[in-house]
């Protein structure tokens, strides 16, 4: 069951990567048609670039409007530095920008940041851009399994413990739901009580 945690405007732009979240978000905002414009960032990586002809490609077959970022200050990469980078190109597109965040991500945050001393959720918007991240509430499955048609292309690096999210997605969580078979459960439940 897709449940939406706001409200998506008639016209939006979608970050997409050109992974499973993604593209599914992106068949799931096709079929209740709004006007989209596909934003990819291309992190400057092998696999960036693969994903950037992957959903260049895809926009142009499907007649879809496409904008491309790239990462190019010539430093050494980071996630912050990667991050920092993407949404500043987010920020100049003069729309509000959906991302495909579901409530798997919400999990890992939340288990990031409790980590870190602050547990937190992921915020449902972000005013400054503005993002939107209407998919929090929805289970993965939920969101691949009801919108899984279109094509997509997986990151090599999500399947390593190369980035600390790939650790706790890969290690921490299925760990945590045999501690707490509810988990995702109760990280729902933290967004509504917080937004009731």
């Amino acid at each position: 069951m897709i449940n939406l945690a706001c409200k998506i405007p008639r016209q939006v732009a979608l970050a997409c990567s050109g992974g499973r979240d993604s593209m599914s978000a992106l068949e799931f905002l096709v079929r209740g048609r709004r006007e989209v414009t596909v934003a990819h960032y291309n992190h400057g990586t092998d696999h960036g670039h693969e994903a950037e002809n992957f959903v260049r490609d895809f926009c142009a077959d499907r007649g879809l409007s496409c904008v491309v970022g790239a990462f190019s200050n010539g430093e050494k990469p980071t996630e912050l530095a990667w991050r920092q980078a993407r949404y500043a190109f987010l920020s100049t597109l003069g729309m509000p920008v959906i991302t495909a965040h579901h409530l798997g991500d919400a999990v890992e945050w939340w288990i990031f940041s409790a980590l870190r001393g602050n547990p937190n959720l992921t915020p449902i918007i972000r005013n400054d851009i503005p993002v939107l991240r209407p998919f929090l509430l929805t289970h993965p499955n939920d969101l691949h399994n009801h919108f899984g048609g279109y094509p997509h292309i997986e990151d090599p690096t999500n399947s390593t413990d190369e980035h600390a999210r790939n650790i706790i997605r890969n290690d921490l969580v299925p760990t945590a739901l045999r501690v707490n078979p509810g988990l995702f459960t109760t990280v729902k439940n933290l967004y509504e009580r917080d937004n009731a």
